[in-house]
């Protein structure tokens, strides 16, 4: 009976070992088949059409990838974490992507706030972390070197914000000299007022009304008449989507007119930004990374559009674009080793297109992360090729307008409602 029994033990043991082992084989061949990569945005709350159209531009990107190969001939697989637009939830979804599912990159976070914090995460576990979008100067100028930036940083959104104010200035003689400024109390919206103050005495305007709000505001009309009883010619502002809209009705309804608003890309070219305020939104203006009428963009813009009913802007477009840098890194590397993954994409320089012939969407020619130092701080990881342009609102549509040389049509100035 003992022997029996020894003889079905030892059974038993070779049995599970067996299928330990095939689980495993079988995990290893799954994870040989698709290249995981994380991405972190808010699916759900307050700002989730935000990022379910940023989802839209990596989608859409991964679905060309997959269709023409993958990437090192495995499919793409984005495994999502949503961060609900709060800073606590996306880093314990970043910490899950990292340690559970075992992504290779995280792609993320929009804001900035966010993106602060899951770049911590995924510098502590040694994970590449690539943002399209979030520009808060602060995350590039910690020294992480798993952390890599596309985007413009706060502190190049307000130069050229503060810039177009000062060549419409000069070109129409207009005279315009003082600004207000109504930005949230969050990171994006602390950076946003600093940079904005900062460019506006190098190009010689005064700042004279600075007002905070809480994000997800829902009144804003004590905050709006604070700084139309100052004045300003020049109105600057920063808010995510819901605030952007309440912001523009609420000027209307005190029937104050800067003569110049201009916003940051952040809620004023989120697809639901104009069907929402309509005509209300006619004349305002807001510095871009991407617009519809960038001629070497239309052909994938007519996919997407075919695809999702909307045309592109400036966050699908770069999220789209930074899909393309994680491929290419993935490829220089030949492994999905994330180590292996930083080096190659602290080693990248595109310029004009990807490998694989794509063009670079966006309104400049190269990209490359560099580390350099200007007014911000010491940068790590920063794509410094990045320029942006100014777009107005015109019957409903987006028109460039700045870079002179660049421009679809001449600004509207003064505002007119």
């Amino acid at each position: 009976m003992k022997r029996i029994l020894i003889i079905l033990l030892v059974l038993c043991v070779s049995a599970g070992a067996f299928a330990g082992g095939t689980k495993e084989a079988a995990g290893e061949k799954a994870g040989a088949d698709v290249v995981k990569i994380g991405a972190i945005y808010p699916l759900t709350g307050g700002v989730a059409p935000i990022g379910l159209n940023i989802k839209k531009g990596l989608d859409f990107a991964v679905e060309e990838i997959n269709g023409s190969g993958g990437i090192m001939g495995k499919q793409v697989k984005i495994i999502y974490g949503d961060s609900t637009g709060d800073p606590k939830v996306g880093m314990a979804e970043a910490e899950r992507l990292i340690t559970r599912e075992d992504v290779s990159i995280i792609i993320g976070s929009y804001q900035s706030s966010v993106s602060n914090v899951v770049s911590e995460v995924a510098q502590r576990y040694e994970t590449p972390n690539i943002t399209a979008i979030s520009t808060a100067d602060v995350i590039t100028t910690r020294g992480y070197d798993y952390f890599f930036r596309m985007a413009p940083t706060n502190m190049l959104f307000l130069r050229d914000m503060i810039q177009y104010c000062a060549d419409v200035n000069d070109k129409y003689k207009l005279g315009y000299k003082t600004v207000g400024i109504i930005t949230g109390n969050d990171l994006l919206g602390q950076e946003s007022r600093k940079w904005a103050k900062y460019w506006s005495e190098k190009l010689g305007l005064n700042v004279i009304s600075e007002v905070q709000y809480t994000i997800n505001a829902v009144d804003l009309s004590s905050e709006v008449l604070t700084v139309k009883k100052a004045n300003p010619d020049i109105l600057v502002i920063d808010p995510y989507i819901s605030d952007a809209i309440l912001i523009t009705k609420t000027l209307h309804e005190q029937g104050f007119t800067p003569k110049i608003v201009i916003g940051k890309a952040t809620g004023l070219i989120d697809p639901s930004y104009i069907p929402t305020v309509g005509a209300l939104a006619n004349g305002v203006t807001t510095a871009t990374e991407w617009n519809v009428d960038i001629v070497k963009a239309e052909a994938v813009n007519a996919k997407f559009n075919k695809k999702y009913g909307i045309n592109m802007n400036g966050h699908s477009a770069e999220v789209y674009t930074a899909m393309y840098i994680v491929k290419e890194a993935i490829e220089k590397a030949k492994s999905t080793d994330r180590k292996a993954i930083k080096t190659a994409l602290e080693d990248l320089e595109i310029n004009e297109k990807f490998s694989n012939g794509q063009k670079i969407i966006l309104p400049y020619d190269k990209i490359k992360f560099d580390d350099y130092e200007n007014a911000a701080g010491k940068n790590t990881n920063q794509n410094k090729y990045v320029k942006l342009t100014v777009v107005q609102i015109q019957d409903g549509k987006y028109i460039t307008v700045w870079p002179f040389e660049a421009a679809a049509k001449e600004p509207i100035v003064p505002l007119k409602w």
